[in-house]
């Protein structure tokens, strides 16, 4: 036999062995599909859904989606956003729901004879599913009564599941009663989606809110947020990114249609008086997303771009109206980096000095730290908090009465920080006044390079007295005072 005979041959034995190896995998998995096909009241994989329909007690909701990683909407009763987890859930309740029991002797009902189907409740179905399958194809499911022990129909059957028709099947089925008691009367809010905000975070340049007359503007920079209106202040980056965010997330607690809304609901719900409007803009000044908020002792509720009202829980309001200050960046050591610190006077006698990352006491203003000393750790902890410690107000342009009232003429205490000498930075002198007035969990703090008074946490001076504590006796007087 020639060479090329027994290659030819060779390849042709491969081949066929290839193909009875496909051929097998292709026949089992079809196998496996019929039997899957056979276990479930309507088969499909939810991947391939792009429509599919409920028709319930309150009518009927079909739902569409562009591709299968394209969010749901709602097409009929009307044209919204549909809740998308709602609707999945949905969608993969139908597809898991299993075949309890094929009843025998059924296979002439499915022809449609009403009267003989008036038995099974499949004359006027309480559920139907339509499902669009593969290549246009229709799948149907017709859901009716609940099943009784010694009905019509024997068999081994539990009580709580009911009678179902699939047209491509040959006989009635028996399937599980909780599908369809979960979505038998739900209606177009249960099925619709409850978010109130449609903008992205990242297309937002500017925020105007404006509240009983008072207006608050803020507005991306280069460097950052700024707030612009009603005083110029840098923003906490984190709070207006957190505001954004919160209402991104904004659900509503109940909708009213748009049918729904008449003069005695507007009425009802202030809405003919809204008390504050938020905007949020592009970087053009075009509004993206804009709401008109009122507010009653039931709750909050602002329209939604589609026309109708969500109603919001009451306790959001000092969240979506923020006060002023909420938004202002209220870090005491603004601008200033704790690693350009290398040195805090607390008096003539006591000091803390930076070397080599550790921070160590000194008695004298020209001593060094020795090599053999242990770095101080109540140092190091106050400078952690120091760095990164916030004020709960603010009050930008205090007169000369208030700074006496506050304290910063006659102050508890006066204590410095130091930079190195490639800063370039001048001292920074730090001013303790008075406890706030009916509040001894606040202080006023000043700063010598700046005209503002910071209001901050009491709790503060517990650590500033730590360093005293480490200090010379004279300094015990102090030390109490600020505990």
């Amino acid at each position: 036999m020639k060479f090329s005979t027994t290659v030819g041959l060779g390849v042709i034995a491969i081949a066929a062995l290839v193909g009875v190896y496909f051929g097998e995998g292709y026949y089992t998995e079809k196998k496996e599909e019929k039997a899957k096909e056979a276990s479930f009241a309507l088969y499909f994989q939810t991947k391939d859904i792009l429509k599919f329909s409920i028709q319930n007690t309150t009518g009927n909701f079909t739902f569409v989606r562009d591709a299968n990683d394209k969010p749901w909407r709602l097409v009929t009763p009307l044209q919204l956003s549909a809740d998308q987890d709602a609707v999945n859930n949905i969608l993969a309740s139908i597809q898991q729901l299993g075949i309890q029991q094929e009843l025998a002797n059924t296979e002439k009902l499915l022809t449609g004879d009403k009267k003989q189907l008036a038995q099974f409740g499949l004359e006027t179905p309480n559920l139907t599913i339509s499902v669009e399958l593969k290549k246009n194809q229709e799948g149907k499911l017709f859901i009716g009564s609940s099943l009784e022990i010694g009905g019509k129909v024997s068999g081994n059957i539990s009580p709580a599941s009911v009678y179902a028709m699939n047209p491509s099947k040959t006989k009635l089925l028996v399937i599980d009663h909780g599908f369809s008691e979960s979505i038998r009367n739900k209606k177009l809010e249960d099925f619709r989606s409850k978010r109130v905000s449609t903008f992205a975070k990242e297309d937002i340049h500017s925020i105007e809110i404006t509240n009983n007359g008072t207006v608050i503007s803020i507005g991306k920079q280069k460097n950052g947020w700024e707030l612009l209106k009603p005083n110029k202040w840098p923003a906490d980056g984190s709070y207006v990114s957190d505001y954004l965010m919160r209402f991104q997330g904004l659900l509503a607690k109940k909708i009213y249609e748009k049918s729904e809304i008449n003069e005695a609901l507007l009425e009802r719900l202030n809405m003919k008086n809204p008390v504050a409007h938020i905007s949020f803009k592009d970087s053009s000044g075009k509004a993206i997303d804009t709401f008109d908020l009122s507010i009653t002792k039931e709750g909050i509720y602002t329209y939604v771009k589609d026309g109708s009202i969500a109603k919001l829980n009451l306790d959001l309001w000092p969240e979506l109206v923020p006060l002023e200050k909420m938004f202002k960046n209220r870090l005491v050591m603004l601008n200033v980096a704790i690693d350009k610190i290398n040195k805090i006077s607390l008096a003539s006698t006591l000091a803390f000095v930076k070397k080599d990352n550790n921070w160590y006491k000194i008695t004298s203003p020209n001593q060094q730290p020795s090599v053999s000393e242990t770095p101080n750790q109540d140092a190091f902890s106050f400078f952690s908090n120091w760095e990164f410690m916030t004020a709960d107000d603010l009050i930008l342009k205090p007169s000369e009465s208030e700074l006496v009232q506050f304290g910063m003429t006659k102050p508890l205490k006066v204590f410095s920080f130091e930079f190195g000498a490639t800063e370039k930075l001048q001292p920074i002198k730090i001013i303790v006044g008075n406890r706030v007035p009916k509040n001894e969990k606040n202080v006023y703090l000043k700063r010598s390079d700046s005209p503002i008074v910071y209001i901050v946490d009491a709790g503060w001076l517990s650590l500033l007295a730590q360093l005293y504590s480490v200090g010379d006796p004279s300094n015990a007087s102090v030390k109490k005072q600020m505990e």
